[in-house]
């Protein structure tokens, strides 16, 4: 077997798991658009950051309580360019079974059209490659 042949045979198991992270994050966006209620949350802190090419992020952390639940603090996992006022207040959709899964509105990852596209299609690349190299 070439080198070629091996570096190949080596991105099938990096495309699987990416197009099963895919596939997990497709699963979590529609536990929250068929379950998840929506609640107002107060932004308790502001983590910044940078992205990969030096420009500023702003994360929010935010806390809210859902009904019959402790109170839940979570932090956005997309960030922004400007930073947000600490003294508004953001809509949470949170799963009720799991509050911590939750997306804060207005910072939106990758949706559930879109994660299910890249899970068909890593999970496509990598049976593709897996035929090519070992039939």
């Amino acid at each position: 077997m070439s080198w070629e042949r091996i570096l190949e045979a080596a991105f099938i198991p990096v495309s699987a798991g990416l197009s099963c992270w895919a596939f997990v994050e497709a699963w979590n966006n529609f536990r929250l658009l068929t379950r998840g209620q929506w609640t107002e949350a107060e932004i308790v802190g502001v983590r910044e950051d940078t992205d990969g090419d030096g420009d500023p992020r702003f994360y929010p952390e935010v806390a809210f309580t859902p009904p019959d639940s402790d109170e839940v603090r979570i932090e956005s996992k997309v960030g922004r360019l400007y930073p947000i006022d600490r003294s508004t207040r953001i809509r949470v959709r949170y799963d009720p079974a799991k509050p911590r899964r939750a997306r804060l509105e207005g910072y939106r990852g990758p949706g559930l059209f879109a994660c299910l596209v890249s899970g068909a299609g890593g999970a496509f690349v990598a049976v593709g490659m897996f035929l090519d190299i070992f039939t």
